[in-house]
């Protein structure tokens, strides 16, 4: 009867260490630029690595990204060049820095897709097709760490979207 259960505590043992390597083997990190597998805008990953971006952002218009770590406030340009892109795509921010989303040509606003639970990105106000006028601002810190995925509204079906990385 001793045999038995060491051999089964044996092969559990086995069993969750291939458990953990399969685990392990799925949570490859990517570059901003293709997208990625992503999640759920959880944690964001800190660190040396590069975010994994969540697989809604793969169709995103535009693929810039910034790594802005170590500064207290950064802009993206909402329709850059009257483009249905935001300007970076991928953004990397600290914990507290200032996102300034300025809307540089009009018919665009700023929703939350994802974000990690506690985040504070609310978007612009009014409903979904609500836009901004050209030259306006919003602005938000960002706290909590995670991935946060945005679009707009009118262009989300286009691929007017982006993601920040709160590390």
């Amino acid at each position: 009867m001793t045999d038995g259960i060491r051999r089964r505590r044996l092969l559990g043992g086995i069993g969750a260490m291939a458990t953990a390597g399969v685990l392990a083997g799925c949570s490859t990190e990517t570059s901003g630029g293709d997208g990625g597998d992503g999640g759920d805008g959880g944690d964001g990953g800190g660190g040396g690595g590069t975010p994994s971006w969540p697989s809604y952002l793969d169709d995103a218009q535009g693929d810039t990204s910034q790594d802005a770590r170590g500064q207290s406030e950064v802009t993206v340009e909402v329709g850059p060049d009257g483009s249905l892109a935001f300007d970076p795509v991928y953004l990397r921010v600290d914990s507290g820095t200032t996102i300034n989303f300025e809307f540089v040509s009009p018919s665009h606003n700023v929703k939350p897709e994802s974000q990690p639970e506690g985040g504070s990105l609310d978007g612009t106000e009014g409903g979904e097709m609500e836009t901004v006028p050209e030259g306006e601002t919003y602005s938000v810190t960002l706290e909590t760490t995670g991935i946060y995925a945005y679009y707009c509204g009118p262009h989300e079906t286009t691929g007017m979207k982006g993601g920040i990385s709160v590390e």
